[in-house]
């Protein structure tokens, strides 16, 4: 009877074996595509976010909103605007006549040639709000455009996941191989920590479009009203509501750039994340392919959330560059 049990060690080892390998194919299957979905939703999130900061506030979302800014600051905001402009342009000639010594010794030419200047000054960047508007956020569309250049480039070479696809296709893609022990194990570990990362991840991209949508509404209420802090630009004494607005204007254009920069660097810092060239697998220390990559996946995460924190501050960051009071 005894001379079966080799016979059937072997058998049970061969069944064994086969189930190993039929686990660890459909695992690494599963593994695969999770990485797979997870670094494409990355890369489509940092594409929306370059296409969102390049997009002027004409076009976003087919200019329909912008059709309806427009009206209101033509129809709404530019007549409170002329009566503004008209208490605004009054008081400053009056301001002029009276400062030097109580009307003595007014040059009465100087004052005029000084009070109408102002006023046509004014007068422009009234009837010309939108267009100034339109102008900052061109200049910040053109900076973020140039800034995406070099992003694009980053992107493609580095964040688009073909390192990590790769190394797990060598180390667990022969599927005619026999699974070695540990491989299921790892697998499946790697393809939950995969399902729940890539939940993570479509999380934040919701977060992301929260702080892109936020600043383009932000952009839009302050071009809504833009005739009536501008009515203001040409005062002595009522100057700083014109310039503080036009500073704020400056601020979202830049706020723009600056949130393209921090995914530039996000860009950097995921590619370093993961080189198969400086790495050790050392199996006997429980360093196995299989644990680098999913160590990776949740460096990516971090990585991640950091983005979407520093987005986040950007508003912030940008007003103390140009000294704007919060």
């Amino acid at each position: 009877m005894f001379q079966f049990t080799p016979v059937f060690l072997g058998l049970f080892d061969s069944t064994v074996q086969k189930l190993m390998n039929g686990f660890r194919d459909i695992f690494y299957e599963l593994a695969y595509m999770n990485l797979d979905n997870m670094l494409s939703d990355m890369n489509e999130k940092v594409a929306t976010i370059s296409t969102e900061l390049s997009t002027s506030p004409e076009s976003w979302q087919g200019g329909t909103i912008w059709t309806l800014i427009k009206s209101i600051a033509e129809n709404v905001a530019l007549p409170v605007a002329g009566t503004v402009f008209t208490f605004v342009v009054l008081w400053e000639l009056i301001s002029m006549l009276i400062q030097p010594n109580n009307l003595a010794d007014v040059d009465f030419v100087s004052v005029l040639m000084k009070w109408l200047i102002k006023t046509i000054v004014a007068a422009w960047f009234i009837s010309n709000s939108l267009i100034i508007c339109n102008c900052f956020f061109g200049l910040g569309a053109s900076m973020v455009g140039k800034t995406t250049t070099t992003l694009n480039t980053i992107t493609t070479e580095n964040t688009q996941g073909s390192t990590l696809l790769t190394y797990l296709t060598d180390n667990y893609g022969d599927l005619d191989a026999d699974a070695e022990p540990g491989d299921v194990s790892g697998l499946i570990s790697l393809t939950i920590s995969t399902w729940f990362i890539d939940l993570i991840i479509k999380f934040m991209g919701i977060l992301i479009t929260i702080i892109l949508y936020s600043r383009m509404i932000s952009i839009y209420l302050h071009c809504a009203v833009a005739p009536l802090p501008l009515a203001t630009i040409t005062n002595h004494q009522l100057s700083n509501i014109g310039q503080g607005y036009l500073k704020n204007l400056f601020a979202l254009a830049m706020q723009a750039v600056l949130m393209m920069i921090c995914v530039a660097i996000y860009g950097v810092l995921v590619a370093h994340v993961f080189d198969p060239n400086t790495i050790t697998v050392d199996p006997e220390n429980g360093v196995t392919a299989l644990k680098l990559l999913t160590k990776a996946c949740w460096s990516t995460v971090g990585i991640s959330i950091l983005l979407v924190y520093t987005m986040f501050k950007c508003e912030g960051i940008t007003k103390q560059i140009f000294a704007i009071q919060t």
